[in-house]
Formats: C-alpha cells, structure tokens, sequence
C-alpha cells in the first residue's frame, strides 16, 4: 500500500515558513485527493489576490501570538483556567488571520484542506527561534503516545509484551474483525497478562469502527468486563444505541468515525451523554485544528478527555499533531500516533523517536521544518 497527500508551503516576505499537510484517505474521507488538489489551487489563487497589507499582517499575527503565548503561559499558575488560555489563543490565531475568515466561510471547503492550512500557519509558529527557546524552558517536555495493535493475531500476548517493555502506558486494540469468540478470548488473556505483570497503571482502548450491531457489541462487553478498558470507541454504527450499550456493560464510549454525527445533534449545552468518556480528535479527518481548539475549550470543564490522533499521515502531521497537543496542554493524554511504523519512509528527513511510549517535544521541533523533498513532486 502507498500513501499520496499534498504538502502546503506557506512562507511569508520575512522568510518565516510553514509546512501542512493535506492526504484524504481513501473509503474514509469524502473528497479525493485530485479535488483536494483542486480546492487547493483555488485557494491559492486567492490568496495572492489579496493585498500586499493584509499579506504582511500575517507575520504581525504570527509574532503577536508567539507573546500572547508566552504571556498567558507564564499566569498559568495565576488560577487562570485551561480554557481561557486555549480560547485566546484560538481568538488570536485563526480568527485573526485576513484570508482564512473569508476562505473558511465557504462551508464546502473540505476538512483536509482546512486542516493542511492550519497545520502549515501552525508550524510557521512552532517554528520561530523563540517559541523553541521558551519550550527549552517548560517542564512537560514529553507527550505520551498510545501503543497499537491492528489486528488480534495470536501471538496478541507477545505483541502486547513488547508494547509495555516500551514503556506506553495505553494501548489501543481495533476489535470486530475477527469472530467474537476469539476477540473476546484475546483481549481477556490480554488483561489478564496486563494484571499479573502488576501493570494495573496500563489501560486498553478498543475501537471497533462502528462494527457491530448492539446484540453483538453489548455480548463482547459482557464477556471481557469493563475493568481495564478506558473506552471503545464507535461500539455500534447507531449512535442511537450508544447509551444502552453503556447501560448494559458499563463500558465508556468514545466518539470517533461517529464524531461528526454527535457534532449534528450536539446542542452546545455541555451537557455530554452519561456514556461518554472521550471525543477522538483527527485534524482533517471531520475537524479542523481550529474546531478542536474550541471543542477542548468546552470538554476541559466537564471531564470528558480529548484525545489527539491521526489518520495514517506522515511523521510531518504527526509532529503537527504533537505539537498541537503541547499548545492545547494535552501532554498528559496518550495521543493516537503509533502509526509511524507502518511507513517505509516519510517526509521529514529524520524519522521522529518514540522513547519509552513518549515522544520528545524539542525534537520535533528540531526536525518539523526538514522536508525531504526528494519524495515529492511539484504540483502545476
């Protein structure tokens, strides 16, 4: 298998750059790469129309944020709440930048492409000598990852050895592929290995993609018990049916292919489903950075977790993402961005290390704006 996407170059008069990207994945995203590309162009076209005025305030916002970041960053300790540091941020980033307001207003505007935009204005950020400089100075310095099991094969409990020898502290297991009694015979031997090592500290995360109908979701909770899951995520493909699904096995639910569906019928009351433990974030699959920024200004009052992963991107997404997950001060959620050894090569020029189930924020910083270009080829 191959995996083709769009890197976005922004680079502003001053010199200061940024890279996104946008790679729709085929059967899961709506649009096609060749209309990302399109969409791309076009908004391109009108960018460049833009002012010379309104061109140049982009580095002003950029510079302006790297301070207001610092600033509120440092009156952290103040009793200023979480959500008002990610909210001003977001009112200061992305609403204030000229040409996204009028771009983004366009509700056809699809969610790879927005999020490739955002992820290249994102790293022209991370990138500044100052941002690198105050994060040399933070403690939170790592971000943990969650390990990842694709497909419950049966040497499972080996697998699963060598994910906690690696120091993760989660793992995320895709269920609903293979017969339940066999998924449900693994993942209790898995428990069970996980409980006789006294790693009772390591928590699983079962995604079934929507698999299931509620008779069969609800036999697999009732066979492998609730304890030790953190949640599963899309149990059943009727979010309708989420709530007896709880009910009945008392395993938490997250919200992931189905996001988008909760999202329509959410009424932006915080009032969240008793069922719900986690909304699982990709930025460009259903939303954007900017829409995660606001859904975390809103789930941080109400002990529903956001948890940041990806859609089988490259490593320059993935230390977006990261990034992204240091900015918000997720760094104490594992993020979904185990992915990176299922690629032969990448676009960054130096692979990104996971070092006892953490990635290194200065790293990633060191590494975000190296492109090996050698993979692409221009676009006309």
């Amino acid at each position: 298998y191959s995996r083709s996407g769009i890197v976005i170059y922004i680079k502003t008069s001053s010199g200061m750059f940024g890279y996104g990207e946008t790679a729709p994945l085929p059967f899961f995203h709506k649009e096609s790469l060749e209309e990302a590309v399109l969409q791309l162009k076009d908004i391109k076209k009108t960018i460049l129309r833009r002012n010379l005025k309104e061109k140049s305030s982009l580095e002003e916002i950029i510079s302006c944020n790297r301070h207001n970041l610092l600033n509120l960053k440092s009156v952290m300790h103040r009793n200023i709440e979480l959500v008002d540091l990610i909210k001003n941020f977001n009112n200061h980033f992305f609403k204030k930048i000229p040409f996204l307001s009028d771009i983004f207003s366009d509700k056809h505007i699809f969610p790879s492409v927005r999020s490739g935009i955002e992820m290249a204005l994102l790293n022209m950020f991370f990138l500044n000598e100052d941002f690198k400089k105050y994060i040399s100075h933070t403690e939170k310095k790592e971000l943990p990852v969650c390990g990842l099991i694709t497909d419950l094969k049966t040497d499972v409990v080996d697998e699963v050895n060598g994910i906690v020898k690696k120091g993760y502290k989660s793992i995320k297991i895709k269920v609903g592929r293979r017969s339940m009694d066999c998924e449900t015979e693994k993942i209790i031997k898995i428990k069970n290995f996980i409980k006789n090592c006294g790693n009772d500290n390591i928590t699983l995360r079962l995604d079934a993609n929507g698999l299931w109908n509620l008779e069969e979701a609800v036999y697999f909770g009732k066979q492998v018990g609730s304890s030790g899951i953190e949640y599963i995520e899309d149990p059943v493909d009727d979010l309708n049916k989420y709530l007896e699904f709880f009910d009945k096995t008392n395993i938490p639910v997250a919200f992931d292919e189905k996001l988008g569906d909760f999202l329509k019928s959410y009424d932006k009351s915080e009032n969240f489903p008793a069922y719900l433990k986690a909304l699982v974030l990709k930025p460009g699959f259903i939303v954007s950075f900017s829409k995660i920024s606001d859904l975390i200004a809103v789930t941080g009052r109400t002990g529903i977790i956001t948890v940041l992963s990806n859609s089988f991107e490259s490593n320059l997404a993935i230390a977006s993402i990261a990034s992204f997950a240091y900015l918000m001060d997720l760094t104490g959620i594992p993020m979904g961005l185990g992915t990176l050894d299922l690629f032969k090569s990448n676009l960054l020029s130096e692979d990104i290390k996971i070092k006892d189930g953490k990635i290194i924020l200065s790293e990633i910083l060191e590494n975000i704006g190296k492109i090996n270009f050698d993979m692409l080829q221009l676009l006309k």
